[in-house]
C-alpha cells in the first residue's frame, strides 16, 4: 500500500513537473493551493518586483535565476557556493529539505514533504514571480 501511494504521489509530482517545463498551464486548484501553501513562506519572502528583502530574499524572477544572487540581500556561505539556478526541479528538491539540498544553510524551514504540495507551490511561484508580460 505505503509503495502505490509512494509511487501515486511520485507520479503526480513527475506530471506537474513535466507540465510545468512544457509549459503547459497549471489547473486553477493547483495554483490555490499554491497560493495556500505560500502562507508558509510569506512572512520571510516578497514577491513584487523591487520590494525589499525581509528575513529571506525576494522572489521576484525566481524562475531561472542563479541562487543566491539577489543585490543587498546576505545569503549563507553554503548557498553562495552552492551554484543552482532555480527551476522545478532545483526547487523541487530545495522545497523537500533545504538541508538535504545545500547543507549549511540558513533557511528556518523544514520543507514539504507532499511531492504534490511542492508542485502546486512550484506552478504557483512560477506564475507569481514571472517578469510582466509586455
Amino acid at each position: 500500500m505505503l509503495r502505490m501511494l509512494l509511487s501515486v504521489t511520485t507520479l503526480s509530482f513527475v506530471l506537474a513537473s513535466h507540465a510545468l517545463a512544457a509549459g503547459t498551464a497549471p489547473t486553477e486548484a493547483q495554483l490555490k493551493r499554491g497560493k495556500l501553501l505560500f502562507t508558509q513562506c510569506q512572512a520571510c519572502h516578497q514577491l513584487k518586483p523591487g520590494a525589499p528583502s525581509v528575513l529571506g530574499p525576494n522572489l521576484a524572477g525566481l524562475m531561472g535565476r542563479k541562487a543566491a544572487t539577489v543585490s543587498g540581500f546576505r545569503y549563507s556561505p553554503a548557498l553562495s557556493k552552492a551554484n543552482l539556478t532555480w527551476d522545478a526541479t532545483t526547487l523541487d528538491k530545495w522545497l523537500q529539505r533545504p538541508s538535504a539540498l545545500v547543507p549549511g544553510n540558513t533557511m528556518a524551514f523544514a520543507g514539504l514533504p507532499k511531492a504534490d504540495d511542492r508542485a502546486s507551490l512550484i506552478a504557483w511561484l512560477a506564475a507569481e514571480t514571472a517578469a510582466p508580460k509586455k
